[in-house]
Order: C-alpha cells, then sequence, then structure tokens
C-alpha cells in the first residue's frame, strides 16, 4: 500500500494536475492498493472512484508540510508518492515528481515567493527522496543540471492527453467542419511570460487573411508574473479564459491550426491534444517539443514573430501540408499511455513499499 499526495485535488486542473489525476485514475483501474491523501476541501470539478482519506484542517502549502506527514507517521510511515512538483521536507519515505525547472532557468517569469519556495524546496526534497519521476529525457537533464540530482535516480514517465472520449482516427480524418462556421486558429495554455503569446499576437496581426481568428484560451495565476492581457486583445484575438474539456476538444477539431510558441517545455501537452483532434500544429523549435511531438509539427523560432507568421501563412495555405501533419499527429499521440504511465509508477512504488 502507499498513499499519493492529494493536495492537486484543491486546485483547478491544469497540466501537472491532469497528470496527477489520470494516473491516479488508472492506479485504481489496475486494482492497486492505495489512497489519496487529500485536505478537508477540494476542487468540484474533480470526479473519480478511487479512494480518498481527508487529513488535517491546514491548507496549501502548510497542508503539505505539517498535515499531511503528520498523518502519514500516525498510519505507520507508509510510501508517500507526490505527482505535481513537491512533498513534505520532513518525510523521508516518499517519490516525488518534476515537471520542469523552468523557475531556475528563468526566475523572472515567475512571483518571487513562487521562485523562493521551489527554489529551496525542490533540490532538497528530491535528494532524499527514493526517486524522482519527471516527463521527458530533456526535463531530466535540466533537473540533473540545475538541482544536482542524480540522473539514476530520475525515471521518465510520461504525460499524455486528458480526453478519453476521442473520436477515431477514421471519424477525424472523414470530418468536414461547418463551410459557413468562423476560420480561426487555436492556441491553449495558461497565460504564463513563457508561453510567448505576445510574440504570437504580433505575429498573427501580420497575417494577410485579416478574417481569420485568434483563439488564446487559458487561465492566469498568482504563481506567474503574467503578461499584460491588454496587449493581446484586439481585433480578431480572442481570450476566453478557461473552458470546458468538450468546447476544447470542438475548438481543436474546427481550427485551422493550433500554435504553441512557448519559450520553455518540460513536456508540452496542448500539442498532442490538437493531435488527438486532428488540428495540425506549429510548435516552437525548442528541445521538450521536439522530443514530444517528433515530425508530427511544423517548428518555428518563438523568438522571431516573422518566423511565425511565415509558417502560419503556410500552413494556412497548404491544404496538403495541414493533412500531412494531421495524419502524422495520430500517429504520434499513440506513443503515449495514461496506463503504462501508471504501470511505470507502480512498477517503481513495489520498490519501497
Amino acid at each position: 500500500m502507499f498513499v499519493v499526495n492529494g493536495r492537486y485535488l484543491t486546485q483547478k486542473a491544469t497540466g501537472v494536475h491532469r497528470y496527477a489525476f489520470e494516473i491516479c485514475n488508472k492506479l485504481h483501474e489496475m486494482g492497486v492498493d492505495f489512497h489519496v491523501a487529500i485536505p478537508q476541501e477540494i476542487h468540484p470539478d474533480y470526479k473519480f472512484s478511487f479512494k480518498t482519506i481527508r487529513c488535517g484542517s491546514l491548507k496549501t502549502h502548510l497542508w503539505e508540510q505539517i498535515s499531511l506527514p503528520r498523518y502519514l507517521k500516525s498510519i505507520g510511515n507508509p510510501l508517500l508518492i507526490s505527482f505535481t512538483g513537491c512533498g513534505p521536507l520532513s518525510y523521508d519515505n516518499q517519490i516525488m515528481t518534476i515537471h520542469d525547472v523552468s523557475h531556475e532557468r528563468y526566475p523572472e517569469w515567475f512571483s518571487k515567493n513562487y521562485y523562493r519556495f521551489y527554489h529551496f524546496m525542490m533540490p532538497r526534497i528530491g535528494k532524499k527522496a527514493h526517486v524522482v519521476l519527471t516527463v521527458s529525457e530533456f526535463s531530466k537533464n535540466e533537473i540533473v543540471d540545475t538541482l544536482g540530482i542524480s540522473a539514476e535516480k530520475i525515471h521518465i514517465v510520461h504525460s499524455n492527453v486528458p480526453f478519453h472520449n476521442k473520436p477515431s482516427t477514421e471519424d477525424i480524418l472523414s470530418y468536414q467542419p461547418d463551410s459557413k462556421g468562423e476560420k480561426y486558429i487555436v492556441a491553449v495554455s495558461s497565460m504564463d511570460p513563457r508561453k510567448n503569446f505576445i510574440r504570437l499576437v504580433d505575429a498573427f496581426n501580420k497575417i494577410e487573411d485579416k478574417t481569420i481568428k485568434l483563439y488564446i484560451i487559458g487561465m492566469s495565476f498568482k504563481a506567474f508574473n503574467t503578461p499584460d492581457l491588454k496587449k493581446m486583445v484586439g481585433e480578431n484575438i480572442y481570450l476566453p479564459g478557461y473552458i470546458s474539456d468538450d468546447e476544447l476538444q470542438k475548438m481543436y477539431q474546427n481550427a485551422l491550426l493550433s500554435v504553441y510558441p512557448s519559450l520553455y517545455e518540460g513536456f508540452g501537452l496542448p500539442p498532442l491534444e490538437s493531435m488527438t483532434y486532428g488540428c495540425p500544429v506549429i510548435n516552437s523549435d525548442i528541445p521538450a517539443l521536439r522530443e514530444v511531438s517528433g515530425d508530427a509539427a511544423l517548428y518555428v523560432n518563438p523568438y522571431d514573430e516573422n518566423d511565425m507568421t511565415m509558417k502560419i501563412e503556410q500552413l494556412l495555405k497548404n491544404d496538403m501540408l495541414r493533412h500531412e501533419l494531421c495524419v502524422k499527429g495520430l500517429e504520434q499521440v499513440k506513443k503515449y499511455s495514461w496506463s503504462k504511465s501508471a504501470e511505470q509508477v507502480y512498477e517503481l512504488a513495489q520498490r519501497y513499499f
């Protein structure tokens, strides 16, 4: 038996929270003996059948650093697994996850408190943990380089798309958007400086077809030094904020293309989400996105607005290239599986029961 750190269930689901949630779901389906320790209040969006146990009266990091280890010690110090980037500093029997070390490479992108906390905590917990999970070879190398954690301790367990009601390949390839519907490009991520949306807006404003719209979908978080959103709103540019999975799937399926202009990633989930729904992808030419997306995307220099404009125009005007990327994308997403990821976690966990 082991315990999962359930602090992630208190927060709106983004990439790292979905990683934790989906692996827990698969572990439960596998019949694994575990439960998720949670604070008193969890976010109402999560619907699940895995076992949870409430413990402690504290919230946020205080719950994780005080209430959670107290609970674990009261039940005999079982193995703890944290899937969202931290864990209790005072607890030894644990596995932790580090998705990326962007706060170390680019501290200016984050609030001072966020940077200070993770700069202090991550290397200390990582060095005492039995195992550190991460999501790509690129992130593994970054963790070794910036945090000084041994490469032998770090294991790659991939993320995957959170959607479960996926259409078949045949349905995607035969799908015809409404010819009278709006023409648009989609970009999906949190409103984080590294997502590079200011440059994307500038590049989009230079395209020839002024009937095409740009939807930038995602939330703002206190942890990030959020870019000035007023600079991003303009004619044919929309920021709808957070939308449901069903709405997001429709947006991908009917988009002309998606753009992910991020400056730094550990994995990069939106490109795979796009590919799942047959939406051709333009990615930043950065190591993690090359690793995850392979040859199923068109790559662009994220610091060059003119290159972004050129690649957007190229994909808008080339139906054959869009179809080619669609087909390659459908093959690329087959490489990722929540079941495989959960099996890897369970195999590692068994060593430390």
